[in-house]
């Protein structure tokens, strides 16, 4: 929770005609070409690139990838000369191959759906020569610590090298503030259909953050903010490169709309234990891990990398909580982490700490050797302090002398939070007529998350009595203007449950 202030609100707002009832300004739902990177973030552009361009040459190996959702995607190669016999390789965001890779998982070698495609020199004004490449295989791809993905195309480098397409090299760099980058994509939400190519944006970055987004939520431990403009659904999976350089640093990961909060399309850094969102920040992953894969001989071998086939863990309930919760009786309890591992591994070790400075790799803190079945970490107190906090487990199978290696550590977190929302419901009108009017109330994204109701008479409805709310058992609810006025009160709470302030609409 962002917003601080514990002061009660309450919001009376008289209604007279439709269009006052109408709430004008409604969020437009997730893209669904790019579940990851919302329609709102195209509210600037970015240029087109022309291949006339200076320095667009060094842009050919980028292009428009249509995988799991529509992407960017680059060609790319280990250090040293290229055979051009061997599978030619893409790099792009680790979402774009795949809708559902969650927090602790990968995908490893695993065949492409047969209708993905990789377009390189995707320049607006090369349209005849786009020469389209199917995708083989998904190499890798994770959204696990970092938001990567290699694929491997029905093509050699030599295949590439015939139409022009050289591959871009890989060049691991710890950004500073101000850092100077640019910025190649095929953003298309937004965008006319006419326009959906290659552009261009020139912009700076700043040093790397601890990013977490959405319910998972998924965690990323080092994300670079940054305000390149024009991103939008099709950029993910986008290079980006030093000003005026030509070997990628970082794939473009997500970016954060106009919202409230931290959640779906909100991603936030982690600053002194809690979420805080930067306005108008894009993020891009650093290719250092992928860079790390690729051999002296330039063979890209996945054994390098984190497999996300540690302890599989599933939570019962919102990743966010208070510090005590209320058992089916109603008693108070100090919350707890409500994970259960999978049994895959016979035991487990853990450890908790800020999120914000949690170091899984580190071997210092884990527990001692837990069995797996007896699952240990669904009735483990949490820290009772406000805060973000991150849990590492490693597993063991029986017969084993080594544990699981900690830099590939399962990884959860957990909010404690305290602090109520100070926005309120949305209350909103479907229709107008003249015998009614048909009301509902709404969420505030990545604020209030539940609703309750409760309408009546004006003269003798209390919306600050806690008698008569309810959760709504329909669309909307209607009132007939024949017995107007009417009161119609809403009040919510977080993912945690902390409440809201109550709002009501008169109707009359």
């Amino acid at each position: 929770m962002i917003q601080l202030s514990k002061q009660k609100q309450r919001i009376q707002i008289a209604v007279a005609s439709l269009a006052a009832l109408a709430i004008l300004g409604t969020l437009p739902a997730r893209a669904t070409d790019d579940p990851h990177i919302t329609q709102l973030a195209a509210t600037s552009n970015a240029p087109l690139l022309l291949s006339t361009a200076p320095g667009a040459e060094r842009f050919r190996p980028v292009g428009k990838l249509m995988a799991a959702s529509h992407c960017t995607a680059t060609l790319i190669a280990g250090e040293g000369p290229v055979d051009p016999q061997r599978p030619a390789l893409i790099l792009t965001a680790g979402h774009c191959a795949a809708h559902d890779l969650g927090d602790n998982n990968a995908i490893v070698d695993a065949p492409a759906d047969s209708a993905w495609r990789y377009t390189p020199a995707y320049f607006i004004d090369t349209q005849p020569a786009h020469t389209s490449f199917a995708v083989e295989r998904v190499l890798y791809a994770t959204m696990k610590s970092i938001d990567l993905a290699v694929m491997q195309l029905d093509a050699t480098y030599g295949d590439l090298a015939a139409v022009g397409i050289a591959p871009m090299r890989l060049e691991p760099t710890a950004t500073t503030i101000a850092t100077p980058i640019e910025l190649t994509h095929v953003p298309i939400i937004g965008v006319p259909d006419e326009e959906r190519y290659l552009r261009h944006s020139l912009c700076t970055a700043n040093e790397a953050r601890r990013l977490f987004e959405d319910r998972h939520p998924w965690f990323w431990t080092s994300a670079v903010p940054n305000d390149c403009e024009g991103v939008a659904g099709g950029t993910s999976g986008s290079p980006v490169v030093l000003r005026d350089r030509a070997s990628v640093i970082g794939v473009l990961n997500t970016t954060v709309d106009e919202s409230n909060g931290c959640g779906s399309g909100r991603p936030c850094e982690l600053v002194e234990g809690e979420g805080m969102p930067r306005e108008g920040s894009s993020y891009f992953i650093p290719i250092d891990s992928i860079a790390r894969a690729f051999t002296t001989d330039g063979i890209f071998d996945v054994d390098l990398l984190d497999p996300g086939s540690g302890i599989a863990l599933t939570r019962t309930g919102h990743w966010s909580t208070r510090e005590l919760v209320a058992d089916a009786e109603g008693n108070m309890h100090p919350a707890i982490w409500n994970l259960q591992a999978s049994t895959q591994f016979d035991e487990l070790r853990y450890k908790v700490g800020f999120a914000q400075t949690l170091d899984c790799a580190i071997t210092e803190g884990y527990s001692a050797a837990l069995r797996t079945t007896d699952q240990p970490l669904i009735n483990l107190p949490t820290p009772t302090r406000e805060g973000i906090y991150g849990m590492c487990i490693v597993g063991r199978t029986n017969g084993d002398s080594d544990w699981q290696k900690p830099e590939y550590a399962s990884v959860k977190l957990r909010q404690i939070d305290e602090t109520p929302p100070t926005l309120t419901p949305l209350i909103a009108v479907l229709r107008e007529t003249e015998e009614k009017w048909d009301v509902y109330g709404a969420t505030q994204p990545s604020e209030v998350s539940s609703v309750q109701i409760k309408f009546g008479p004006r003269a003798t409805t209390d919306c600050d009595v806690d008698e008569g709310y309810h959760y709504a058992d329909a669309h909307w609810e209607t009132l007939s203007r024949a017995r107007a006025p009417w009161r119609f009160c809403a009040r919510g709470a977080d993912l945690a449950g902390n409440p809201s302030p109550v709002t009501w609409r008169d109707f009359e």
